[in-house]
């Protein structure tokens, strides 16, 4: 009897022991901060995972293969979300360009194509006509283009991730924030294989 007793101590201490090993692996404030004002999501049924980024970011191009990966993987529970941030003057046609493409329901036939034509093929997609013609290579009609870069819906949705940037206190991209009130990046999470595994653990935190 005194034997199973100890068993089960010890079976229950080593448990501990795992649990607080994985706990501690990503430390608040070294890996990611916590807002001290959180951010409203866009909905509470689900865990929101936001990542901020800029179509013209080396890193947020090299990052892309690797979570759309992840994102495939996710559970039903969780809502990722991308947002197109404007920290300077040539980031702003291609936040356009994203919300164009969401509005006219052509945001994931181009959104790979955007990366590589900035990053492979050397377009500074910057001129409304380039920005034309780049969506008229996947059918998109020219004037309903032209329309859109300047629609409400686009300077709406401009403000209001001015606004969200803002909030989360964003200074560089990619960066991602999990629940709205957790907030990491590659380089705080430790490499791409630790990111994704900080976004595990920060979901299930959030859960």
């Amino acid at each position: 009897m005194l034997k199973r007793v100890l068993s089960m101590l010890f079976l229950s201490f080593g448990l501990v022991l795992n649990q607080s090993g994985f706990a501690n692996e990503f430390q608040e404030g070294v890996h990611f901060q916590t807002l001290a004002k959180p951010v409203v999501t866009s909905g509470s049924e689900k865990v929101e995972v936001v990542e901020l980024f800029w179509y013209g970011c080396p890193h947020c191009d090299s990052l892309d293969p690797a979570l759309k990966v992840w994102v495939d993987r996710l559970p039903a529970d969780v809502d990722f979300i991308q947002i197109p941030v404007v920290f300077g003057r040539s980031w702003e046609m291609h936040a356009r360009m994203f919300w164009v493409a969401k509005n006219i329901e052509l945001l994931e036939t181009i959104h790979e194509p955007l990366f590589n034509a900035i990053h492979r093929e050397g377009q500074l997609l910057q001129k409304v006509d380039d920005v034309v013609a780049f969506f008229e290579r996947f059918g998109a009609d020219p004037a309903l283009v032209k329309r859109e870069l300047d629609s409400f819906a686009t300077e709406s949705a401009l403000r209001l991730t001015d606004a969200r940037t803002r909030a989360y206190g964003i200074r560089g991209v990619p960066a991602f924030v999990v629940d709205g009130r957790h907030v990491t990046g590659i380089a705080q999470a430790g490499g791409e294989d630790q990111l994704f595994d900080l976004l595990d653990e920060l979901i299930e935190k959030s859960r």
